[in-house]
């Protein structure tokens, strides 16, 4: 194993702040990158870590890593400082209220002009030539703020990987992921890895979170340069693991083994453990329908998530004390009940839950805030 250490340009005369990346290289093969709390106030994906480094040591020690493995155990340490009354902020930035995981580089936009007569037309190198110039458009930025830099440096050690996992978590959901339709084979071992019970499925999420910014900028240089064959290369993904509170040393163990087995899936480790799950519920992100609260009030609920529901079924309620009035929390849709808000109370408007069917439900941008 080897640690690089970038140094953050101080934003005041005295501060500091460093990235971190832990690497184990074997020379060739398949690269992949994984980050974790990048919503600094996540840390089910940070303590996997902790325990999937041990054991690529190990794997490193016995000559079992056969490709390039970069681990970002804590992908914000802007966000990690940012505590009020006794809480973490982490999800953003407080300075300018955008989410850490919104707005990540548009790398096509960056790239697309460098790439004209430069294309050929064999797609592996293609593949090469637009990395390179990704990395020459992301080491070109001259950031106005640490988020922006952040935002680049992390793109600079991620945008040439084969597999790219953002590893973050729900308030209280069941384990699920987000992709892309680009690599079906890979989104089923994910699922068959790692026990996500769900997989939500959308080329196009907007807003542009750090997964889609290594996905959505081949898609763009496909139609850009119908003429030329450009593959889309890089597996990107969002793992929700699970809830907040769900932060313990044997759940973090096991997942840490899951893990091991994807990344012998990838064809990155030899002798990894094997798939021991079903694969993952594939359905649409459009599909995943909204709760919202139609009165603010104490919130209970009936059904936890993992359930089956139908439509309008009663999955908890809202009630108002003061007006002794309770009114139901009704599913907007049939489908998978994976998600539903950490706090006991709840404001009237306010999103709470969400049921993840097969039909469209929504349409624009489909990520929270």
């Amino acid at each position: 194993m080897k640690t690089e250490i970038l140094d953050l340009t101080p934003v005041s005369p005295g501060s500091r702040r460093q990235l971190t990346r832990h690497f184990w290289d074997a020379g060739g093969g398949p690269k992949v990158y994984l980050q974790a709390a990048l919503h600094a106030d996540e840390m089910p994906g940070a303590i996997l870590l902790w325990h999937l480094m041990e054991l690529l040591d190990t794997a490193e020690a016995e000559g079992r890593i056969t490709g390039q493995i970069s681990v970002v155990p804590f992908a914000n340490p802007i966000g990690l400082t940012q505590w009020l009354q006794g809480k973490p902020q982490g999800r953003q930035d407080l300075e300018t209220m955008q989410n850490y995981n919104r707005g990540h580089f548009d790398l096509a936009a960056l790239a697309g002009d460098a790439l004209e007569g430069q294309l050929t037309q064999d797609a592996g190198q293609n593949t090469k030539i637009i990395r390179a110039a990704f990395a020459k458009a992301l080491k070109a930025l001259a950031p106005k703020s640490e988020n922006e830099e952040l935002r680049q440096r992390l793109l600079q050690w991620s945008h040439d990987a084969d597999l790219v996992l953002d590893l973050h978590c729900d308030h209280e959901a069941v384990m699920h992921f987000y992709t892309s339709s680009s690599h079906p084979a890979l989104t089923e071992a994910l699922g068959r890895c790692t026990g996500a019970v769900l997989a939500l499925m959308e080329d196009t999420s907007g807003g542009n979170a750090f997964d889609e910014a290594h996905t959505a900028p081949w898609r763009a240089l496909q139609k850009r340069f119908p003429d030329h064959p450009i593959a889309q290369p890089t597996f990107a993904t969002t793992l929700e693991y699970r809830g907040q509170r769900d932060v313990s040393d044997a759940q973090a163990q096991q997942d840490a083994l899951n893990m091991m087995a994807f990344l012998g899936a990838a064809g990155v480790i030899s002798g990894a453990p094997k798939p021991a799950h079903p694969p993952a519920l594939q359905t649409p992100l459009n599909g995943a329908g909204e709760v919202f609260a139609a009165q603010g009030g104490i919130v209970t609920w009936a059904l936890t998530p993992g359930a089956m529901v139908e439509k309008d079924q009663i999955l908890g309620h809202v009630s108002d004390p003061l007006t002794r009035r309770r009114l139901p929390l009704l599913a907007p849709n049939a489908g998978l009940f994976f998600r539903r808000d950490l706090h006991p109370f709840c404001l009237k408007g306010q999103g709470l839950a969400h049921v993840a069917g097969e039909t469209p439900v929504r349409s624009g941008d489909l990520l929270s805030n």
